[in-house]
């Protein structure tokens, strides 16, 4: 009976306000009439309030975005902040063959900012802000977000003198003010629930395992269009492809110069710009209710018939003159291979006591093989880890390592992960990274790095190792 009661009262004062018969400090004076006369208790009044107010919430938000224009509504906006203390140390050839080390320590920071607009069913637009990272002659990094504190460069104005005039190179120095710049930009079309299209500067939409970057630098935009499919069979078997071309460099016609010039341009004005084409086909799912797997297989396809050197080169490639040109590929980059991330969640199951709890264990490995060189042409990456399968709060963590190895003419030398040698082809070596939540959107990462050359130079006997170390603590929202 007193059920029957609380819902009738509820229910005309829930309707009182909308009748237009009270306002809102009419209706709290009639639930306390009500719980004078006995008819509710304190704790019903409190809550028939609770529910006004929710109400009263709910009401007001959607007249609000009533009022907004459809593509306001469907406005998302996130970020992330990084700040970073990084220690690099590497053992280099000194005067006369002694050794000596570069030691080198730096404070960094990153901010992203991104907005992603639904502007119908079936159409969005991404596009993101960054800061503009290690630069040269303000032409931000493809490879980094980071900046420096105290100037990316130790010297603001480099100033020279030629012939009368005056040469200032764009630097960073002492409390400057470093710029800000288009990170990504690019229109998403999804026509069917398993096709998705997309064109502009992008995400990579080429899937490596796990986090750990064999081939691709993670702060990589890539610029051209892809095509991705997915289809979820049942619950073991979900296919994937990705087929993706990607505008590496665009040359600038000029009449009248040939290729041997320099710029990969015949006598009649025509360019070949290279470009890339990579096709990725793969197969995700579960093997029973806690083990999981993805895998796939890629084939990457350069067309750089000028072996036209790419823009932010690390060293490594074996380059040449032979074309005519001064220090051009001397070979193409046609790549064969793929990748797999095997894992389980929760495999110890209460095995383990509660404070040594891992909720998810895996391995992945990547290896690819660059078909035009006979030699120094393999990449390969193996690694394994535990923890949460997400960071976010107190009490999140994960710890990750791997062994990669990219020799000289595996790969394009400005792609890799620059954390990883500088980004360099011919080398090796482990990392070993640990993420750990300590709220909700903050988390402390902490990396090292221990690499080094993997085929020493005719004559040389130095490796030249380096030691990288980086705590970082990361925001988002």
């Amino acid at each position: 009976m007193k059920k029957i009661v609380l819902t009738l009262a509820a229910g005309m004062i829930l309707a009182w306000p909308v009748l237009g018969l009270a306002s809102v400090s009419s209706v709290d004076s009639l639930i306390q009439k009500l719980e004078d006369k006995g008819i509710l208790t304190a704790q019903d009044a409190v809550q028939i309030k609770g529910e006004i107010a929710s109400d009263q919430k709910a009401s007001q938000e959607a007249t609000f975005k009533s009022l907004l224009p459809d593509w306001v509504s469907g406005l998302k906006v996130s970020g992330d902040f990084r700040l970073r203390d990084q220690d690099q140390v590497r053992k280099t050839v000194g005067a006369g063959g002694s050794s000596a080390h570069l030691t080198d320590n730096r404070v960094r920071i990153r901010a992203r900012l991104n907005f992603e607009d639904q502007i119908n069913d079936k159409v969005k637009l991404v596009v993101g802000i960054a800061t503009n990272g290690e630069n040269a002659n303000g032409v931000g990094n493809p490879r980094s977000n980071n900046i420096t504190l105290g100037g990316n460069n130790s010297v603001l104005n480099n100033i020279t003198k030629s012939t009368g005039s005056t040469t200032i190179a764009y630097q960073e120095g002492t409390f400057s003010k470093p710029t800000v710049v288009l990170n990504k930009a690019y229109a998403v079309y999804t026509p069917a629930p398993w096709a998705t299209l997309m064109g502009g500067k992008m995400d990579n939409p080429v899937w490596e395992p796990a986090s750990t970057p064999l081939l691709w630098d993670p702060d990589i935009t890539p610029e051209g269009g892809a095509i991705k499919l997915e289809h979820r069979l049942n619950d073991y078997v979900t296919p994937f492809s990705t087929n993706a071309i990607f505008i590496l460099k665009d040359l600038t016609p000029s009449i009248g110069t040939s290729i041997s010039s320099g710029y990969g341009i015949n006598t009649n004005g025509v360019k070949t710009d290279p470009y890339m084409f990579v096709t990725q086909e793969g197969i995700k799912g579960n093997l029973t209710e806690k083990v999981y797997y993805k895998a796939a297989g890629s084939y990457y396809n350069v067309n750089n018939p000028n072996h036209f050197p790419l823009d932010y080169s690390s060293s490594g490639n074996t380059m040449s003159s032979t074309t005519g040109l001064t220090g051009t590929y001397s070979y193409n980059y046609n790549l064969v291979g793929g990748g797999v991330d095997f894992g389980m969640n929760d495999p110890f199951g209460e095995l383990l006591p509660s404070p040594l709890y891992i909720p998810q264990i895996g391995f992945m490995g990547e290896y690819y093989r660059n078909v035009d060189p006979a030699h120094q042409n393999s990449a390969w990456m193996m690694g394994a880890y535990m923890g949460s399968s997400a960071i976010n709060g107190l009490g999140t963590w994960k710890i990750q390592s791997y062994y990669k190895v990219l020799e000289a003419d595996s790969w394009l030398a400005a792609l890799p992960d620059d954390d990883f040698y500088s980004g360099n082809t011919n080398t090796q070596g482990l990392r070993t990274q640990l993420d750990l939540g300590l709220a909700k959107n903050l988390w402390f990462t902490m990396s090292y790095f221990k690499t080094s050359i993997f085929k020493h130079a005719t004559g040389s006997t130095l490796s030249a190792p380096e030691d990288l170390f980086q705590m970082d603590l990361n925001f988002k929202f």
